[in-house]
């Protein structure tokens, strides 16, 4: 099958699959080509390439190995190649019947070469167009009707202009449209944050300023703050949202300081009605970008203006941050992203499948939820590695596929656990030193995790009560006892010391 074949089908099959919105913004405006024998689709720029590859790839590859699969994947580039027209409806499903040759059928009188050469010269967006106008459509006065033709021209300018605006849009704000309330999965380990961060975007900048989102790399924080962005601009399209991260906010700085440009770097950045700044860690140690920022933090907090930040450790963590700001930073609401428990985890995948187009057995899901546990986007990204693996080889996402995929996962995932790494991780996590844990002292903030450590080891390893007292300082088999004996039962009373628990068996076991 030649790509003048099959675009045309593929091209029906997505019409019949998307929305309307999302096959006329994204697809219909598609050009394709062929370059070396791959075959291309040549998006308008370099935003709508991106949205492809993210959101539409897998529905192309998908349409690729049911009507081409002896063909490559297509590659994905901004430019321009040949438009062709759609299928009609039902050719899709014909599987390979030439698109031609069925203009011609409907058209006899017409010679085939015209037939073809009238064809190729339609774009997606003009069948599109046709489509719509076919509708069934209230009468019109004769009046109205003169007037039809060049309202739908002025129709489809507006809805270029419209595109175009959301695309620059996004540019503007630098916010990813993947990102939404929509495409989220909420659990127990972000489902107090979500539901803030929703209120957030129906009224920001009064209940919940500044709004510190704070918790270990790939749970998920920038998705959350981005959605609140594009919330608010979809409510009210005239907002000034920006999402960057703290580096960006720190080379502008740097940049400012060279041009002896400051007033214009204060002023950029008092404009925006939300500000969300990604890892605001990263301007810790930096004298005048704390104190510029602690200013900037001021006008928002003065002005009623909502600014947002992520951060992987609580404020009052944050070594070498300004005392000032440390305080600020809590002045809002502060919370806590947690590892996403095991349904979750499923959730997410399954989400990932269907955004996808592909289909996932209920046993790989939880295969791979139990496989992945402590990142998301660790998760994600296994997910990518196994719904690759279903389209290239033709076979649908079972258990099988999925440990065909991730053997090398799995085989990190079965590494000996020792009591050594075990003591290393509870010190990190506690922010003391693994000689303390092992040592003699017996002050509350030293006894505690040591007594964590040994529960740990009792149960993450095969270790005998003796040769675990023997690893944390030749300590007798009772001492072990007791302290694993309190463990449970504090687990059982103090939710704090439990997540602290939990999160080193996580930690630990990936």
């Amino acid at each position: 099958m030649t790509l003048a074949e099959f675009w045309p089908l593929c091209l029906r099959r997505l019409s019949d699959t998307l929305t309307e919105q999302q096959f006329r913004q994204w697809i219909a405006p598609l050009t394709v080509g062929e370059e070396d024998g791959v075959w291309v689709v040549y998006g308008k720029n370099q935003f709508a390439c991106n949205m492809l590859k993210n959101q539409f790839a897998a529905k192309i590859e998908q349409v690729r190995a049911e009507l081409a699969p002896q063909q490559s994947a297509f590659a994905f580039k901004p430019g321009a190649g040949q438009a062709y027209a759609m299928a009609e409806s039902g050719a899709a499903d014909a599987g390979y019947k030439d698109t031609a040759d069925t203009a011609v059928e409907q058209k006899s009188d017409v010679p085939p070469s015209e037939n073809v050469r009238s064809l190729s010269k339609k774009s997606a967006q003009e069948i599109l167009a046709a489509r719509l106008k076919s509708l069934p459509q209230e009468p019109k006065p004769a009046a109205a009707a003169k007037t039809e033709e060049p309202k739908a021209a002025v129709g489809k300018i507006n809805e270029e202009v419209r595109r175009e605006a959301e695309e620059a849009r996004y540019q503007k704000t630098n916010l990813s449209p993947d990102y939404t309330f929509e495409t989220l999965v909420a659990g127990k380990g972000n489902r107090l944050a979500a539901a803030a961060a929703e209120a957030i975007s129906e009224s920001p900048g009064t209940n919940y300023n500044p709004f510190f989102l704070y918790g270990s790399t790939g749970l998920g924080k920038t998705h959350l703050v981005q959605a609140i962005g594009n919330e608010l601009l979809k409510n009210k399209p005239d907002a000034k949202v920006r999402y960057m991260h703290a580096d960006d906010y720190v080379r502008s700085l740097m940049v400012a300081a060279r041009n002896g440009t400051f007033d214009a770097f204060k002023q950029q950045y008092k404009q925006y009605d939300l500000l969300i700044i990604d890892d605001i860690q990263f301007i810790k140690g930096k004298d005048r970008t704390m104190e510029e920022f602690f200013y900037l933090y001021n006008h928002f907090h003065n002005e009623k203006k909502q600014l947002i930040l992520t951060c992987d450790v609580l404020p009052a963590k944050i070594e070498d941050m300004d005392d000032r700001l440390k305080s600020r930073f809590s002045w809002g609401l502060t919370l806590e992203l947690e590892p996403p428990e095991l349904e979750m985890r499923v959730a997410i995948l399954q989400k990932k499948a269907e955004s996808a187009g592909v289909k996932i057995s209920e046993e790989a899901a939880f295969f791979i939820a139990n496989l992945i546990r402590s990142n998301v986007r660790e998760l994600e990204g296994a997910f990518n590695r196994v719904s690759a693996s279903s389209r290239f080889m033709n076979k649908p996402i079972d258990i099988d596929l999925a440990r065909e995929s991730l053997q090398d996962i799995i085989a990190v995932k079965h590494k000996v656990i020792t009591a050594d790494m075990i003591i290393f991780e509870t010190a990190k996590h506690y922010r003391i030193k693994p000689a303390e844990i092992v040592g003699k002292k017996r002050t509350r903030n030293i006894a505690r995790p040591r007594q964590v450590a040994m529960s740990l080891t009792k149960e993450l390893t095969n270790l005998s009560l003796p040769a675990i007292g023997a690893a944390f300082g030749d300590r007798d088999h009772t001492t072990v006892m007791h302290g694993v004996k309190a463990v449970a039962k504090l687990r059982e009373e103090d939710p704090e010391l439990a997540q602290d628990y939990e999160k080193l068996l996580i930690m630990i076991q990936n």
